[in-house]
């Protein structure tokens, strides 16, 4: 993924119900997450997203009947069409980005031991970004996420209002992504 995708703070809504679908596609989101897609319908939801000029993303470990191998990715990028991939998995990340899908790996940080894992993965990844889970832990570890990676930074997961965006936009994160139909 270029920079560029990420000159501005991004809001990225997650579509957890297909009935929210139309609400992102009428918003000025630049990318749609489609939590909720599956093999049998990803390929009309990718050209409703796209026929409204946005990238659409999956998240690999969300999409139902789908094998998460190489040819998998190959299907993704050349008979889906999807433009990026989200996953907490390395290997199938690596896969994704051979196959020149936009790469973003999540990290679900619970403890210290997570926070530990996260920096040493975030210091030798070679994805196009990556988001933190939950934004409450985003906004108290961002300074350490620099220090170990200059990749944009996502923040999603209990973000409840507007001033957690605004925290999450003044700390540095290039976006986030988010359920909550108010904010899209």
């Amino acid at each position: 993924m270029k920079k560029q995708a990420f000159d501005k703070f991004q809001i990225i809504p997650s579509i957890r119900r297909l009935n929210d679908l139309e609400v992102a596609l009428a918003s000025k989101r630049q990318i749609v997450l489609l939590t909720e897609a599956n093999i049998a319908n990803l390929q009309s939801l990718v050209e409703m997203v796209h026929a409204k000029q946005k990238k659409a993303w999956v998240n690999l470990e969300l999409l139902g009947g789908f094998g998460r191998d190489q040819v998998g990715m190959k299907l993704l990028k050349n008979y889906y069409h999807v433009d990026g991939v989200m996953s907490t998995d390395s290997a199938k990340l690596g896969m994704a980005k051979r196959c020149s899908l936009v790469t973003v790996q999540r990290f679900l940080i619970a403890d210290s031991r997570g926070y530990d894992t996260s920096l040493r993965i975030l210091e030798s990844t070679r994805v196009d970004a990556a988001e933190i889970l939950p934004a409450a832990t985003a906004m108290d570890i961002f300074e350490d996420l620099r220090r170990v990676t200059d990749i944009p930074l996502l923040a999603g997961g209990f973000i409840q209002d507007a001033e957690a965006i605004a925290k999450l936009r003044e700390l540095g994160y290039n976006g986030i992504t988010i359920s909550k139909k108010a904010f899209w």
